[in-house]
């Protein structure tokens, strides 16, 4: 096992863009038997409201899931929310270690058609402590005790990778969640990556060929989006909010 976290590790140093990263993660975790179940960014670190799910089964079923707005029965979150131990969850016909609504127990049974029957989930933390996301990974090769003891002897090998993948995908992550929650324009993203590299208003309407009459309007509009009075706010507020990740460009 030990040879397998060497293996992630240095395949992600290597890894340049955001999908190399990515097929790091999950092809790791799946020659260990695992799917990626889904992985939650949460907008504002500290609060599990609105999460958006960056990625679930390739089936679609993340659609569905959130068309059912399974978020609040997902005793995953909430638990991995007040908790360091990580959560696990079993299929409809086991004892489940987590307690379940109705509708969550109809979650479990529609992810075990979906293909996953036992998942483990863990939260994500940034610099300030706060909790900013999670992921939960599941898997249907394991029966209920290989699952167990899979967990109890290779969970510091699970949350290895999964910390190592928290510190290269979620300052993207983040970064493009944040600016959709907030309907951050990917003009106003190019004016705030003019204002991180130092313009003036008169060089960025001369790098995005705009006016400056234009430039103030859609300061004046990010201001507003980020809930700042003052131009010298925005950088350090967008920075705080997860806007300026680890790309250059946010793509909407």
């Amino acid at each position: 096992m030990q040879n397998k976290l060497i293996d992630f590790i240095n395949r992600m140093a290597s890894a340049d863009s955001f999908d190399e990263k990515w097929n790091c993660l999950t092809d790791s975790l799946f020659d260990l038997g695992f799917n990626v179940v889904n992985y939650t960014v949460f907008p504002r670190p500290g609060s599990s409201e609105n999460p958006q799910f960056i990625e679930n089964f390739k089936n679609n079923w993340v659609e569905h899931y959130t068309a059912q707005e399974y978020g609040p029965e997902d005793a995953l979150i909430p638990h991995v929310l007040n908790s360091d131990v990580p959560a696990l969850m079993l299929s409809v016909d086991e004892q489940q270690p987590l307690k379940w609504s109705a509708k969550g127990m109809r979650l479990i049974s529609e992810a075990k058609d979906a293909g996953m029957e036992r998942a483990v989930g863990f939260s994500h933390k940034n610099s300030d402590g706060l909790i900013d996301g999670g992921i939960a990974i599941g898997t249907s090769l394991m029966s209920a005790r290989d699952f167990r003891a899979f967990i109890e002897n290779h969970i510091a090998l699970l949350h290895a990778i999964y910390s190592i993948a928290y510190q290269n995908l979620h300052p993207e992550c983040r970064q493009r969640t944040v600016g959709k929650s907030l309907r951050v324009s990917p003009r106003q993203y190019d004016l705030l990556m003019a204002l991180w590299d130092g313009l003036s208003n008169k060089q960025i309407a001369d790098r995005l060929r705009v006016s400056e009459v234009t430039v103030s309007f859609h300061l004046r509009e990010l201001r507003k989006k980020i809930g700042c009075r003052q131009n010298r706010e925005i950088i350090p507020r967008a920075y705080s909010l997860g806007l300026l990740g680890s790309l250059p460009k946010f793509i909407g």
